[in-house]
This record gives structure tokens, C-alpha cells and sequence, in this order.
């Protein structure tokens, strides 16, 4: 015989089935994805439902609002990383941790030297011979098939918000002759040669590169920048603007600023200066130019701009500095170029911070399953 508990939660459950599926759809969209992993245990309905195409491109524009810092590193017996939002003041309570799936070397690779992103949701890996992309919202990971370049080779991962689709460029960094390849990720796909007159490739000690708005830049040879359209899967080539000095002789990198591709680069880590140069006009290698010190840094102290990296940038365009070494709870800065404000944030738990540990900025929640990505739909 049913009891009053048990009628009592059909009742509930029947009631939210027989709600409108756009109205049903408009809930689940607004859930984390872990309440979305359970609720597909409970029916095939809810199950299609949320595996579909749209319903995953939906709930990565939602997720997109509530960004997070994911930090990696080795644990004893696995790799595991932390999650935590960017905006909570009181980060160690959110803080989340959890086993990546990868192989323990995966994170901590003697050579893995390519600087990573999390693209959409995704992140690659690699280590001049391999391509491996994992999700850390399902804890998927998965190895690419071998593409036909020469090895030693480099990966890039980029994202084409139109098309929802993600696609990873490889290139050989021994063999510059060599046409690149480009691998769409979606079932029955396979390598495929981009036969053109490609540009430089990436500098192997140098390998500085960024996916902003569907477009990956990476820095080349001749001190000049080379973007890859993911949708058109075109090249073309932008002069840096003139810095007075050689890319090559300074620590700098890329980051979004406002939605456009930035070049940074600590011209004086002693005294705590950071410059930016951010692309205006790709076609007419027009840039723009921003200067500022840090507020954070003690000019006349031990604290100097050399001891952080510049991470990356959140959606509201502060910059993120991580601390190299740090002797007591691991903390992020934050700092605001354009009102001058600085804000850190404290995360307890995290333990020692390795040197080759990885952060990742803006990451999002994404449900795209890795498992049957070479089979058929």
C-alpha cells in the first residue's frame, strides 16, 4: 500500500512533468550542472532532453554568467583540481574540489610547456605529441587521433560561437614546410590538412597564443601576431605595434581586454608597471596603448611584480594575478585597470602552490560529453 510520503511525491513530480516543456526547459537551464546530472537519472524524457544539442549550447550561455577559477595540480595519487568563483568574498566557503579524471602526469608534465585556456568550457592539453581535451564539468577527458604532422607539434584549441563548434589547429614545430591540420570535434571526424599559403608558426619558446570571439591568435616568427578564423579557418597576419623593444626580451603575453585581443607585458616588474597594447583595427595593424601601476605592488618593498603571473582576465575585465609562491593560503588579485581598484581573495584548502600548477580563468560549466565523440550520432 502507498503511503502518504510516497503519494505525496508523485503528486510533486507529476505536477512539475505536466509543466510546459519551454517553462520546464527555462528551470533546468538555470541549474548547476551537477543538479543536471541527477535529474537525468530520473527519466529517458529528462534524459533526451538535456543531452540534446541546443539544450547544451543553452546551458553553456547560461553558465557563462556565473564564471570560476579552476586550479590544477598533482595530488598524491591523481590529478585533481579546485573550482571557485571569481565574486564571493568569502571564496573558501565555495571552494570545490574534485578528481580531473586525467592522468596523473597530465597537469604537471615535464614537457608540457604550452601555455593552456579553458575555451568554452573545455581544455586542452598537450605535450608535443598528443592532444588531449578534457571537460571538468562531466570529468571527461579524451585523446585525439595522431595527426599526420611531423612531431615535435603544437595544439590550439579554438571555439566558433556561430557555429558551435570547437576545433583544435596543430602545427609542427620542426618542420615549418608542413601545411597545419585542423580536427572539428564531433563525431566521424578526422584530421584534415588546411592546403594554403599559411604563415609563420608558433615560436616553440614563445608559445603565446589566444581564442577571443572565434579567432585564435598566436605570436610568430618576425615579431608579428597570426590569426586563425575557427568558422572560415583563414590565416592572416598583424604587425605588432612598435614597442621599442623585441617580444622576445620580455615577459608578456595575451589576454581579452573588452573583447579584443591585448598584448601585456611587465616593462618594469621591479617597479610594479604594466603595459597594455590592445588591437583596435586588425586589418590596418591599428593598436591602442594603456599604462599603469599596479596598486598592489610594493615599489619600495620585497613584494614585486615578478612574483605574480598574469592569468588571464575575468568578464568584467579585471586581471588576474596569481602569486608564483605562496607561504600561507593560496589567493588571487584582481585588479580593475580602468577604476584603478584591487581586490583579493583568499581560498583556504588548496595546500602548496606548485610551480607547475595551472589556473584557469573564466571557465564555465559545460554538458558536451566527451564519451562517444568518435562515433556516430
Amino acid at each position: 500500500m502507498e503511503t502518504e510520503k510516497e503519494r505525496s511525491y508523485e503528486d510533486r513530480t507529476e505536477s512539475f512533468v505536466s509543466l510546459p516543456l519551454d517553462l520546464t526547459i527555462d528551470i533546468l537551464l538555470r541549474l548547476p550542472a551537477k543538479s543536471i546530472g541527477r535529474l537525468r537519472c530520473v527519466s529517458k524524457l529528462w534524459l533526451t532532453m538535456t543531452t540534446t544539442s541546443s539544450f547544451v549550447k543553452s546551458f553553456s550561455v547560461h553558465s557563462s554568467a556565473r564564471p570560476s577559477l579552476i586550479f590544477c595540480k598533482n595530488g598524491e595519487e591523481k590529478c585533481v583540481f579546485y573550482s571557485f568563483p571569481h565574486h564571493h568574498p568569502r571564496a573558501e566557503k565555495y571552494l570545490h574540489k574534485e578528481e580531473t579524471g586525467l592522468p596523473l602526469s597530465t597537469i604537471t608534465n615535464e614537457n608540457n610547456y604550452i601555455p593552456h585556456q579553458s575555451i568554452h568550457g573545455l581544455i586542452s592539453f598537450g605535450n608535443f605529441e598528443c592532444v588531449i581535451i578534457w571537460n571538468p564539468t562531466l570529468k571527461q577527458h579524451v585523446t585525439l587521433p595522431q595527426p599526420k604532422v611531423s612531431k615535435p607539434f603544437i595544439s590550439l584549441l579554438g571555439y566558433d560561437p556561430i557555429g558551435d563548434q570547437y576545433k583544435v589547429l596543430c602545427m609542427s614545430l620542426r618542420n615549418k614546410g608542413e601545411d597545419p591540420q585542423i580536427f572539428t570535434m564531433g563525431p566521424r571526424e578526422s584530421w584534415r590538412t588546411i592546403i594554403q599559403d599559411s604563415p609563420s608558426h608558433v615560436i616553440l619558446y614563445k608559445a603565446i597564443w589566444r581564442c577571443i570571439n572565434g579567432v585564435v591568435y598566436y605570436l610568430a616568427a618576425r615579431d608579428t601576431i597570426v590569426s586563425f578564423d575557427v568558422r572560415s579557418e583563414k590565416f592572416g597576419v598583424i604587425q605588432i605595434p612598435n614597442m621599442g623593444w623585441r617580444l622576445r626580451t620580455l615577459p608578456c603575453g595575451f589576454i581579452r581586454h573588452r573583447g579584443r585581443l591585448a598584448l601585456f607585458s611587465n616593462t618594469s616588474s621591479l617597479l610594479g608597471r604594466i603595459s597594455l597594447w590592445i588591437l583596435e583595427d586588425a586589418e590596418k595593424h591599428e593598436w591602442s596603448r594603456k599604462d599603469s601601476y599596479l596598486p598592489f605592488v610594493t615599489r619600495k618593498g620585497s613584494i614585486t611584480l615578478s612574483f605574480f603571473t598574469l592569468s588571464g582576465e575575468t568578464v568584467d575585465d579585471e586581471l588576474i594575478y596569481i602569486p608564483m609562491f605562496a607561504g600561507g593560503p593560496f589567493y588571487a588579485i584582481y585588479y580593475d585597470l580602468e577604476r584603478n581598484r584591487v581586490r583579493k581573495v583568499e581560498y583556504e584548502g588548496i595546500g602548496e602552490i606548485e610551480f607547475r600548477s595551472h589556473c584557469f580563468p573564466n571557465h564555465i560549466e559545460s554538458l558536451m560529453s566527451l564519451n562517444n565523440l568518435f562515433t556516430a550520432p
